[in-house]
């Protein structure tokens, strides 16, 4: 996915971003939050579809993409700084405050029927990420090149593209280029907590619990939320939590010294590696 990709999202913290990460014993996950949070508001998702009970807690599934002969895998197993990864992610909320009034699991958990999409791409510490949303029912044919995108991008072959900023245009070129295609190798899933500035200009991303599975067969033929415990037991559960600092800067130094302070270790760390060694060895 060279520079025609990754520039298709520059100047937003989502997209093209200097990205640290630091293993955090899950002893000093509260001592961090209780000084993070007073720099930084709690950041949440207030789109279309979002939760707007409080005090939900959110929890991210990643599904990660790979080819048969674990072709994504090897390439970021053996350069941890320049890699393509692809993943559907979903995001899900457990309201706590609904447990004593629900009569079924499934009613303290709050989703939206569609995944978000995506190809990440990282280079010397930087990260750029192509993104879209897509109906969770229009996986598999997206996967099988059958989803209206390719039909697109088909009748537009050696035209001049019409932006550069054309996210999903540029996410199937890079599908296009491929030799294999793609199935779903590892899922991810961890309890995540947020918080970002004002300017989006740092933001702190805080995962627990971060548990690595095998897919299940009926992947996509399932339309509730990808929760954890409904795809089986765990290849392997984290026995640390995540800190990611994602800036357009230098991070701020009230925040490399909390890290410092609760024992935070600065790792290169791959939540995809991890998860595609921990289900296929």
């Amino acid at each position: 996915m060279g520079s025609t990709a990754a520039a298709a999202n520059t100047g937003a913290i989502t997209a093209d971003r200097v990205e640290t990460k630091y293993a955090l014993p899950r002893a000093a996950v509260r001592p961090f939050l209780r000084v993070a949070a007073r720099q930084l508001p709690l950041h949440r998702f207030t789109g279309e579809g979002a939760n707007v009970l409080p005090d939900a807690q959110q929890f991210v599934t990643s599904i990660y993409f790979d080819t048969r002969s674990h072709a994504h895998f090897c390439a970021a197993n053996d350069d941890r700084e320049h890699n393509v990864k692809v993943r559907a992610r979903e995001y899900y909320d457990l309201q706590p405050s609904l447990a004593e009034l629900a009569t079924d699991p499934s009613q303290i958990v709050r989703y939206q029927p569609w995944v978000w999409f995506e190809v990440k791409e990282r280079t010397d510490g930087r990260s750029s990420k192509l993104r879209f949303r897509l109906a969770k029912g229009e996986v598999a044919a997206f996967f099988r090149k059958q989803h209206p995108a390719f039909e697109s991008q088909s009748r537009e072959a050696g035209a001049e593209r019409a932006t550069a900023a054309d996210e999903l245009s540029s996410i199937v070129s890079y599908l296009n280029g491929l030799t294999e295609p793609l199935v779903p190798s590892c899922i991810v899933n961890y309890q995540r907590i947020a918080l970002q500035d004002a300017s989006a200009s740092l933001r702190v991303t805080l995962d627990t619990e971060i548990g690595f599975y095998a897919p299940p067969a009926d992947l996509w033929q399932r339309t509730e939320a990808l929760v954890r415990g409904t795809f089986g037991l765990p290849a392997k559960v984290e026995s640390h939590a995540l800190v990611e600092l994602k800036c357009l800067g230098t991070p701020p130094d009230w925040l490399e010294r909390a890290l410092l302070d609760v024992g935070a270790v600065c790792v290169s760390y791959s939540k995809f590696v991890q998860a595609a060694q921990a289900v296929h060895g």
